[in-house]
């Protein structure tokens, strides 16, 4: 009788272990098939050596730069962006007289105030020539220098050493810089083939130079601006 009672008991305990055993492989399982589901999608082995791909996407056209300015330096403007600038009649370097308005560019004018005494100015007058004058000279674009305030052998001096090859005018006096500004020398002014003041600045900075540029490639119709971005990698 011990021994039959015995026996069950064995065989109760041995299924009670096989139960344990065979719910905790079910629960590892699961556990595993899990994971396989949350693990990212394995990366093709040549995804690495895919470079980003380049195309093209809609971009705004450029613009003239915006001239912002405070109140102060606005105030020192007498004319500003939309005006037409004053017209002047005043003498080159060779004594002649010139009339602003017949060396105005068939499309554009750059109009530069400066004098000897500023190595901005100076400077200005030497990176013109270059930048400006020899470059887009053949597409309807001159520049004219205004040496404001000068002796006419100052001037001269001035010209030659910046190698200067454009004309440059004489205000010696000061007056018609007065119906532009009341201070602040270099200043630069592109103009429409009226006359219209369409960009300026009221001093002579890399960011000016990157400006100027833009400013006569936009309105001479010469920007079409590509932007680019990389498409994002596979996987």
């Amino acid at each position: 009788m011990r021994t039959c009672h015995q026996l069950w008991i064995t065989l109760l305990a041995a299924c009670l272990v096989a139960t344990c055993w065979g719910c905790r492989h079910e629960a590892t399982q699961q556990d595993a098939d899990r994971a396989n589901d949350e693990r990212p999608a394995a990366v093709p082995e040549h995804a690495a050596d895919v470079q980003p791909a380049e195309v093209d996407v809609p971009s705004l056209p450029l613009a003239i730069p915006k001239v912002e300015l405070t109140k102060a330096q606005t105030a020192a403007c007498l004319v500003q962006v939309g005006d037409l600038m004053p017209e002047a009649e005043l003498p080159d370097l060779n004594g002649n007289v010139r009339s602003l308005g017949e060396l105005r560019g068939e499309k554009l004018t750059v109009v530069f105030f400066w004098n000897s005494r500023n190595i901005y100015a100076t400077t200005e007058l030497e990176d013109l020539t270059d930048e400006i004058a020899a470059r887009f000279a053949e597409k309807g674009v001159r520049v004219v220098g205004i040496n404001e305030g000068d002796t006419r052998q100052a001037a001269v001096a001035a010209v030659a050493n910046a190698g200067a090859r454009f004309v440059n005018l004489l205000d010696a006096g000061g007056a018609y810089f007065a119906k532009v500004a009341t201070e602040k020398i270099p200043r630069t002014y592109l103009l429409d083939a009226h006359g219209k003041i369409l960009w300026f600045d009221m001093e002579y900075s890399r960011s000016t130079r990157r400006a100027l540029q833009l400013a006569i490639e936009v309105a001479l119709g010469e920007t079409t601006p590509k932007q680019r971005k990389p498409t994002p990698p596979l996987g």
